[in-house]
């Protein structure tokens, strides 16, 4: 039976403008634990799911659907329907049907926004056993949510316009007058930007952290609403630097785009690296095939998809990597737990206001 990929479309109105479709774009704190009267559904080794699965992705669909049209491959009489959008709305939107859950699964691209939602008893716990071969670091203690891919981040350069000498070390570097106009960074709605920022202020305060976006501000960078805009804006030529998640850099690259990577903060900070994050929702409509799919996801075919087509970190253990994409164990990773982060979230989110970031 051949499976069709569909895109939802009826949202309810304040949300209707906002959500898109469109292909935009790492020992802590106890998460919020799930609702007593929260119980996990069936289990995804049970029977071949079939129906409709609804998922809700903050991932851009370019990016997700080939792991989809991997899982439909064991999964033929499951259909599945995309619903892409900011995190912010979509997770405005599963506030909202609560009640009556219109998603099965959430995929997100940050831990923070994950951590906030299950603060909200939307997700019920994943019953796969795979969550158990995944570092503590990067799952929820109740198994409300999980991750899925680590994203470091990283500096992108156009290798016409930035002689190898000039090359940044630091994220603190794009501050630099020298470089005024010409850097692209994602705005206040990113969730990469946020965490990255909630980072920044852990290790090394908010004074210097709140420094650096104003500098930032003040010197003219670019700031979109995601981090496509910015690895094109970089790869045409239109800016010379862009701060980025690494895979960003490799997908200019197999397209190519004159462009080089710069793993920054190696001699101070380390690298600062998060996750997307996968979560089922509660009240699923049909939580067999939402639990298969994570189930999917967390296994070495999902995890290759991940590797291969969109060059990221597959967070289970012994999956190879893309070609070209250099191992995070050549590089120093700061031991920052994201999880504990998430207490600052909303501190983090006036400062980057205060500072005025867009």
């Amino acid at each position: 039976m051949k499976t069709k990929i569909t895109s939802k479309t009826t949202l309810w109105a304040a949300a209707a403008a906002a959500l898109t479709t469109s292909l935009v774009g790492c020992s802590a704190p106890a998460t919020p634990a799930a609702p007593a009267s929260s119980a996990p559904v069936s289990s995804a080794s049970s029977a071949s799911p079939s129906g409709t699965l609804t998922i809700y992705t903050t991932r851009a669909e370019a990016l997700f659907k080939p792991v989809v049209a991997e899982f439909n491959k064991t999964n033929p009489n499951v259909k599945i329907s995309l619903l892409s959008g900011k995190s912010g709305e979509l997770g405005a939107k599963l506030a909202e049907e609560k009640a009556n859950p219109q998603a099965d699964v959430f995929v997100g691209t940050d831990m923070l926004a994950a951590i906030d939602l299950a603060a909200q008893g939307i997700f019920t716990p994943i019953t796969s056993a795979k969550t158990g071969q995944i570092p503590e670091r990067y799952r929820a203690s109740d198994n409300a949510w999980v991750g899925l891919t680590l994203r470091p981040r990283v500096i992108m350069y156009n290798t016409n316009l930035v002689k190898p000498e000039e090359l940044p070390k630091s994220i603190f570097d794009l501050a630099n007058p020298k470089w005024k106009g010409q850097v692209g960074a994602a705005n206040s709605t990113n969730d990469g930007m946020t965490a990255n920022l909630a980072a920044l202020r852990k290790l090394v305060g908010n004074e210097k952290t709140e420094k650096f976006v104003k500098d930032l501000v003040g010197n003219g960078t670019q700031f979109f609403g995601g981090h496509t805009d910015v690895r094109k804006a970089v790869g045409a030529g239109e800016l010379k630097l862009g701060f980025v998640n690494h895979y960003y850099y490799h997908l200019s690259r197999v397209e190519g785009a004159p462009v080089g990577i710069i793993y920054p903060d190696l001699d101070t900070t380390g690298l600062i690296v998060n996750t997307t994050v996968a979560g089922v929702v509660k009240g699923s409509k049909n939580g067999p095939a939402a639990q298969a799919f994570v189930d999917f996801l967390l296994s070495p075919a999902g995890q290759k998809v991940f590797a291969e087509n969109n060059y990221e970190y597959p967070i289970v253990p012994g999956v190879a990597l893309a070609t070209g994409v250099e191992a995070l164990d050549k590089f120093k990773v700061n031991d920052l737990q994201m999880q504990g982060l998430y207490s600052d979230l909303k501190a983090t989110k006036q400062m980057m206001q205060q500072a005025g970031l867009p």
